[in-house]
């Protein structure tokens, strides 16, 4: 009998510790993730006629999921990855959460950058964006 009761209690209180850190989780979770760097300013040497293009995957060859970016213009930069290689730029490309254009407001979702069009690589080479 003491031995059933210990085990009740054992599950029972089991089951309780489990609900109490499946709740923290969730709160956790509910407040959603922040930027790893910050906003960055698009600066970097975009050639000429050409914006920086926010894609869906780290490479030219993926969809654009918002129009074209331009100097002045800034995105929120979450972390860096490997991509396509772009004009012999390096294949660095930024994984970012939010865009602001002048020109088409403001975007949020996930997508990717070339970070050597954003700022020539700078936040990378500095080590200051993690990795992905």
């Amino acid at each position: 009998m003491v031995k059933s009761l210990r085990g009740r209690i054992g599950r029972r209180g089991a089951t309780a510790v489990a609900t109490v850190v499946l709740a923290a989780g969730g709160v956790g979770l509910s407040a959603g993730e922040a930027s790893a760097y910050g906003w960055v300013t698009i600066g970097g040497p975009i050639p000429i006629g050409q914006g920086v293009g926010v894609y869906a995957q780290p490479t030219t060859m993926s969809q654009k999921v918002t129009g074209d970016l331009h100097y002045g213009d800034s995105v929120d930069v979450v972390c860096w990855t490997r991509g396509g290689d772009v004009n012999n730029g390096a294949n660095v490309w930024y994984q970012v959460d939010a865009a602001h254009s002048a020109y088409y407001g403001d975007w949020h979702g996930v997508g990717y950058v070339y970070g050597y069009y954003v700022d020539g690589g700078f936040v990378w080479h500095q080590g200051a964006v993690p990795e992905c």
